[in-house]
């Protein structure tokens, strides 16, 4: 009999009670669930002790075919992706430089990007040493602005996709044109822009120099992992400046059951039918938005645009104030089942990528409960 994942005894034993995941692949509250194919790589790979570097550059090879890129490496998840490639257009291949790390005296530290660019999302720049500097203002930049934003200091240019509306200002081809002309890398966050898969190999085709992905999203990876992609010498550096290396990544390393895990994962992915996973979803969507038509104070709609909503969401809005929406999103997560949705939107937004079959109705019938008070 398969184990019931809302009565798990390994989180009961420390008193965490496990939810249904109707919020996406949020690291918040667990990403994506991982295939059984991919378990079981991750425990075989448990039974044998490897050259971690061999592993790493042998997986990197097989990430690379998969993106397109000159070379790859699987890391500890987007944000470990960033600070590697950071790292990497700082130093290079210089072992000194490496060392230095996270001094950045006498090095290419700016890390220049749109000032519409998510903030949230930069930190991580900073910890292996770099500066982050804005061009243009909230609404971004145009071209004169950026072009004149690059200096001696400037180590690359950031390009970052995240959820919500897409930032205003230069478009990716029409950064990598300004980088080129100012000859400097571009940086690619791509955290969570899959699906569609044609994105695993679309910035690269549009001139990225470094591409990240989260690995624990979509792509149905271990949590803690990552794919970073691109120009041969510059992943050559990121893996340097990796674990087991004595370098600023090693806080961020990735074990061999990790590795295996995601290169598992990836391969699973690129093979998968994802339009028969889309309508799937879509159906479970569906049925939620049906059964939510004619409750006061509330509207829904199932939402697809893969920028904002990557997969079918059902997406609620309401006509009291964020309070009511807060007190809501408590509810559901408090109760019984739990269950974790998203706050998006001025609202919430039930997103079926991690629900399973049969879920749809327990998370309708909980939100029928909670909106309908």
């Amino acid at each position: 009999m398969a184990p019931d994942p809302l009565n798990n005894p390994v989180y009961a034993q420390f008193g965490v009670t496990p939810l249904i995941n109707a919020g996406g692949t949020h690291t918040t509250h667990g990403g994506s669930k991982m295939r059984p194919e991919v378990r079981e790589a991750m425990s075989l790979a448990a039974e044998s002790f490897i050259d971690l570097v061999e592993l790493k550059r042998a997986t990197g090879k097989f990430v690379a075919e998969i993106t397109g890129a000159e070379a790859g490496l699987i890391c500890s998840g987007a944000a470990g992706g960033l600070v590697l490639a950071t790292a990497a257009v700082m130093t290079g291949t210089d072992d000194g430089k490496i060392a230095q790390l996270p001094d950045t005296t006498g090095l290419k530290n700016e890390i220049l990007t749109q000032g519409s660019n998510p903030s949230g999302y930069m930190k991580v720049h900073e910890y292996a040493g770099a500066r982050v500097v804005l061009a243009g203002n909230t609404d971004g930049a145009n071209e004169a602005e950026m072009s004149a934003a690059i200096t001696d200091r400037t180590a690359a240019i950031l390009f970052t996709f995240a959820y919500g509306d897409p930032p205003g200002g230069l478009t990716l081809p029409e950064v990598v044109k300004i980088a080129r002309a100012g000859g400097v890398p571009v940086i690619v966050d791509g955290a969570a822009m899959l699906p569609p898969k044609t994105n695993l190999t679309k910035y690269i085709d549009e001139g990225a120099d470094l591409v990240t992905y989260s690995g624990g999203k979509y792509i149905g990876g271990p949590q803690s992992t990552g794919l970073l992609a691109g120009r041969a010498d510059l992943i050559e550096a990121a893996l340097m400046n990796s674990g087991p290396h004595m370098a600023v990544g090693r806080p961020q390393k990735v074990g061999r059951e990790d590795i295996i895990g995601m290169a598992t994962a990836l391969q699973l992915f690129v093979e998968s039918d994802d339009e028969s996973r889309q309508i799937s979803m879509r159906k479970k969507a569906e049925y939620i938005n049906e059964r939510l038509q004619g409750i006061d104070g509330i509207s829904s709609s199932i939402e697809q645009d893969f920028m904002k909503f990557h997969v079918p969401n059902c997406v609620i809005k309401f006509e009291q104030g964020q309070d009511r929406i807060d007190e809501a999103w408590q509810a559901l997560h408090d109760g019984t089942p739990r269950i974790y949705i998203a706050r998006n939107q001025g609202g919430l937004a039930a997103n079926m990528a991690n629900l399973q079959d049969g879920e749809e109705k327990l998370v309708t019938q909980r939100l029928v409960e909670v909106l309908s008070k």
